[in-house]
């Protein structure tokens, strides 16, 4: 249950706790959801608030988590300035990762399933620009709006205990990559060679809700020289 409306970014929000230290946004709003919610992540990152330790967008809201030393109100992002609002957008990154289709291990089921070839399902795929809507479940783990609705593919019925780091598959309306080695359920057409999480890095990534991502195919023996160049 909401515990009531903020009026942030010429939208209204409903507001949810989570916890002692978070709250929920969710936009009130039919139409460009998700457009609401990366503009308005990046007001509030610019705004830089005082007690606001980390910013999380989702498909349809966005995390607060603020230090549970601060005295904490919601009501206080209305005071961001309009002005602040006209500056807010950024300039959305433009990613090209590389992609070798032919490690795909789940070709069969994506072909029956479409109804379509390979080839013209990787043509549909790598011809697409895409949206980065959130970065989840696990560290990493990127995924991406914007997926053709013709090669939309149901999750496995049965989990994969292992996939592959990198691997690029699909679920559902939605195309995604698994960074780091993981169990997942998508539909697996590839794998890159890029990675989008190091722990050692701060912040371990540079990718960012709202970048924008292209997929490049390349061969098998391209992708044995990036992995044997990258050690």
């Amino acid at each position: 249950m909401a515990l009531g409306l903020l009026h942030l970014n010429g939208i209204s929000w409903s507001v949810f706790r989570l916890g002692e230290t978070a709250w929920l946004l969710q936009p009130k709003v039919s139409e460009k959801i998700l457009e609401h919610v990366h503009s308005t992540s990046d007001l509030l990152e610019q705004s830089k608030i005082d007690g606001l330790q980390d910013i999380i967008p989702a498909y349809d809201s966005i995390t607060l988590i603020y230090d549970s030393q601060f005295k904490y109100d919601p009501d206080m992002l209305s005071d961001i300035s309009s002005s602040t609002e006209q500056h807010l957008s950024r300039e959305k990154n433009i990613f090209e990762i590389n992609v070798c289709y032919e490690l795909g291990i789940d070709w069969n089921e994506v072909e029956v399933k479409t109804g379509l070839s390979k080839e013209e399902v990787i043509s549909i795929h790598s011809t697409q620009n895409y949206t980065l809507a959130m970065m989840g479940f696990m560290p990493g783990f990127i995924f991406l709006d914007g997926l053709d609705q013709r090669i939309a593919v149901s999750r496995k019925e049965k989990l994969r205990i292992k996939v592959p780091s990198g691997s690029v598959g699909i679920g559902g309306n939605q195309t995604g990559i698994y960074s780091l080695e993981s169990p997942g359920g998508w539909q697996i057409i590839g794998r890159t060679t890029e990675s989008f999480f190091d722990v050692k890095k701060t912040p371990p990534t540079e990718l960012k809700a709202g970048d924008k991502i292209r997929f490049k195919p390349i061969s098998k023996e391209e992708f044995d020289k990036m992995v044997a160049k990258n050690g």
